[in-house]
């Protein structure tokens, strides 16, 4: 699925206005809960978590001991494993809910309550930002002081790896023509999600809905160049594409993994 919210998020509440577009409100404890994992799980979301961190561990080729910050961590899929294979990982999000379950699964991890834009001091030798996790602020300055504020804290030489739908990706999918609107639907047993992409301001919003559970979001939508260009102005000076974790060229039928060096 190319526009899961995911198990990482750092989102705020949102609620949905007669446009079809999606206003902000404070929501994140409501859609981070029991049922929103269940939701991705009915997906198969999870499903290559393993595959994944081989894959990371491999780019990355950090040693045993190596400060990584996984941003946002969600239940920390990606930041228990991780550490439990030696590596010091702080998992960082704002969803009381999320890390309590974090905390349940990877009692020896360390998990921090904090917005993105404020991570707890390094430095770090590598960020983690996976999974479309970027790009939900109100604002896009927003969106990048949370790109400088993790340069702030990386060790010189240390990596930001991004793992993100662009905005290529999502108009190859379901964009026809010169359209202004797009809207897809996924169906999945009893889980229906609905998407709305609005490619003058770059907007996403999202409504996913099963039995007893319906949550919103949005998100800002970025095109490599967008993203190349604010990364640089954070303060990292080197910036790879790829299309996935271990080098494969770029495509427009899958997420693509950002390498940016400080």
């Amino acid at each position: 699925m190319s526009w899961l919210i995911s198990g990482h998020r750092l989102f705020r509440p949102v609620m949905m206005a007669a446009s079809g577009h999606i206003t902000q409100e404070n929501w994140a404890d409501e859609f981070f809960d029991e049922g929103f994992r269940e939701t991705f799980a009915i997906l198969g979301s999870y499903d290559h978590t393993e595959s994944e961190i081989e894959a990371i561990v491999a780019l990355l080729r950090l040693p045993l001991g190596a400060r990584i910050l996984d941003v946002p961590c969600g239940f920390g899929r990606h930041a228990g494993p991780l550490s439990r294979r030696g590596y010091r990982v702080v998992g960082v999000d704002n969803s009381p809910r999320q890390l309590d379950d974090a905390r349940r699964r990877y009692p020896d991890g360390v998990f921090v309550l904090t917005d993105m834009r404020t991570p707890p001091a390094g430095p770090y030798d590598a960020i983690l930002n996976l999974w479309t996790s970027f790009g939900f602020f109100d604002t896009r300055e927003e969106d990048f002081a949370a790109l400088a504020a993790w340069a702030d804290v990386l060790v010189p030489g240390g990596k930001l790896v991004m793992d993100i739908d662009t905005l290529e990706c999502f108009e190859n999918r379901v964009r026809s023509g010169s359209e202004l609107i797009s809207t897809q639907v996924v169906q999945r047993s009893d889980l229906v999600g609905r998407a709305r992409y609005d490619w003058t301001t770059q907007e996403l919003n999202l409504h996913w809905k099963r039995p007893g559970w319906s949550r919103q979001g949005r998100l800002h939508m970025y095109s490599r160049p967008q993203l190349e260009t604010a990364i640089y102005e954070a303060g990292f000076g080197h910036v790879t594409f790829a299309g996935d974790f271990r080098g494969r060229p770029v495509d427009l039928d899958s997420r693509t993994v950002i390498v940016a060096t400080k």
